[in-house]
């Protein structure tokens, strides 16, 4: 079934049970499917096991909280598009929140139109990206060095073996085979894979390339393959 076919999961990260019962009711009825856990570890060995199409994480969390469950998921290279829910409305947490690799931040008590409507962006994204990777054009492995990717099925050879590739990943290793040799600037990934053209930090860029490098770098300080074109953004060299 090709990922169009199906519908869109979401992962709602809430301790608090009418709160997480209710939004699970109301994305459902969006024909969303929807899984519920009630705090941060649970919410990271989800992740680990499933693949799911949206986040939405509540900050204050038994044992790790949102801010950290969020900031490990960025630090692996999950890019997940992730809407924090809070009852915290400082500046300040909404820019930790956001800086912590959060996509959007809802402060509680929150309009349930506006939250779907959010929902409904962060979900559109993330269909649009997977139209950048172009499933059903692109089946097809690229291959460059000892290592293939597959953008119909995500697979790729990596330095670890075969495995799947993030959407992300496999949507800025498309702009590479597409422009082999050429300067590609974190804005143009950020407009490209992200549809975020006028956001301030390029980090969730690089957090891919970290992920990238270690994928099919046998030397990440001296990559072969991902180079970084100072205060501008990369260059791969197939």
């Amino acid at each position: 079934m090709v990922e169009e076919e199906r519908q869109p999961r979401i992962l709602v990260v809430e301790d608090e049970e009418a709160i997480a019962e209710g939004l699970a009711f109301n994305l459902e009825r969006k024909l969303y499917e929807v899984e519920i856990v009630p705090d941060g570890h649970q919410a990271l060995e989800r992740v680990e096991q499933e693949r799911f199409d949206l986040i939405v994480l509540d900050v204050r969390l038994p044992g790790i909280d949102g801010f950290e469950v969020c900031g490990r998921l960025r630090r692996d290279g999950n890019l997940t598009p992730i809407l924090m829910l809070t009852a915290r409305s400082q500046p300040d947490d909404v820019i930790f929140g956001l800086k912590s690799g959060a996509d959007d931040y809802v402060v509680k008590p929150f309009n349930l139109a506006e939250l779907l409507a959010r929902v409904e962006v962060l979900l559109r994204r993330q269909r649009w990206t997977g139209s950048v990777v172009g499933e059903d054009e692109d089946s097809a492995r690229w291959s460059f060095g000892d290592y293939w990717v597959d953008f119909g099925s995500w697979q790729a050879k990596t330095r670890d073996g075969v495995r799947e590739l993030s959407r992300k990943e496999v949507a800025v290793m498309k702009i590479f085979a597409e422009k082999p040799n050429q300067v590609i600037s974190r804005r143009q990934l950020l407009v490209h894979v992200w549809d975020l053209p006028n956001h301030p930090n390029t980090r969730v860029v690089d957090n891919v390339i970290v992920a990238l490098r270690k994928a099919f770098e046998e030397n990440a300080w001296r990559p072969r393959h991902i180079h970084s074109v100072r205060g501008v953004g990369y260059r791969f060299v197939p």
